[in-house]
């Protein structure tokens, strides 16, 4: 045997057992398949182009060698891109939400940007930070869109394209290996001043239907996709060692959007309905504020999402130049 016919052996039978490992012989019979396929459908082309220019084509066996060799260089290739993008987000750069201190020395608000999956960790560290906060006379404002009547909720459905279930938080947080936020967690610590300062389904419904009036662009999604039963039959096909795989890639991929603010909003603006977005997003700032301005209480301290937070402090500024962020924290959301 060659150097090269050696290499792809030692290599295959590295990734057969490596395969049967993870996902036992339905895996293994699985990529052993997909490869014979291949190698069938890239040999008839390769065959007819040879005959096409009028040239002599190489064997079956000859050329399957060949084919072995390139896509074993293909896959090292792609496990190489993927492990390294996934072992530097996770552990090397994984993402933040900031926990900023503003203050115009009358006010002072301490604002956790959020996140709606994160570890247990992140989640005791924001309930721990508000005890604290609420002992030294604080209180909470927190993000919590409540639902209202079932018309609207549907037509909120219809407007996300998504089926927004109680649980789908909890059930897509699997696919991350994290927990969801549950706001019950945060509240009544050390007293009751929590006030949940957002738009109830009703509320959203009814400014959105406002401003697609407006809207000479704006399109509704085709259809309303049922995520949770989606994310529940994925699971099922799963066994722990593939899930292991699929929640440290997701977890990279997650990482890196929370990074990039752009990339988010970009991404909200391109496949959102765009009247929606405007509601959700700026809608639910400029409550915010409002709530912030007219509050008779010197110490708050608000939880909301991460993209919510340049925009409330660009408004509050703008009532007050004197506003200023006097302190800023990092918590890891992903990062156990």
């Amino acid at each position: 045997m060659t150097k090269k016919q050696i290499f792809i052996v030692f290599f295959y039978c590295i990734l057969w057992i490596l395969l049967f490992f993870i996902g036992w012989i339905i895996s293994l019979l699985s990529a052993f398949v997909s490869i014979s396929m291949y190698s069938i459908i890239f040999f008839g082309i390769y065959f007819y182009w040879k005959k096409s220019i009028k040239k002599t084509p190489l064997f079956f066996i000859d050329f399957l060698w060949i084919f072995l060799y390139k896509t074993s260089f293909f896959l090292i290739l792609c496990v190489w891109i993927i492990g390294s993008f996934s072992y530097y987000q996770n552990e090397i750069s994984p993402a933040y939400m900031p926990f900023y201190t503003i203050s115009n020395w009358k006010k002072i608000i301490k604002f956790q940007t959020m996140i709606h999956i994160g570890t247990p960790h992140f989640y005791e560290k924001v309930r721990k930070n508000i005890k604290i906060a609420k002992d030294e006379g604080y209180v909470l404002f927190f993000e919590w869109v409540r639902p209202w009547k079932e018309e609207n909720m549907k037509k909120f459905d219809e407007a996300l394209g998504i089926n927004f279930t109680p649980t789908l938080y909890e059930n897509f947080s699997r696919l991350y290996g994290l927990t969801f936020q549950d706001n019950i967690y945060f509240l009544e610590l050390v007293n009751n001043y929590d006030f949940n300062i957002d738009l109830s389904i009703d509320e959203i419904i009814k400014l959105y239907e406002k401003i697609w009036k407006n809207k000479k662009n704006n399109t509704l999604p085709k259809e309303i996709q049922d995520v949770d039963s989606i994310v529940i039959e994925e699971l099922s096909k799963l066994n722990d060692k593939e899930l292991q795989i699929l929640i440290y890639i997701n977890q990279a991929i997650m990482n890196f959007i929370i990074k990039n603010d752009s990339l988010q909003k970009s991404f909200l603006k391109e496949f959102w309905n765009e009247a929606l977005f405007e509601v959700i997003l700026n809608k639910r700032n400029g409550l915010l504020v409002e709530n912030i301005e007219k509050s008779k209480y010197d110490k708050i301290f608000i939880t909301y999402g991460l993209l919510h937070f340049e925009w409330v402090l660009e408004k509050l500024k703008k009532i007050d130049k004197n506003r200023k962020i006097i302190k800023k924290e990092y918590l890891y959301p992903i990062r156990n």
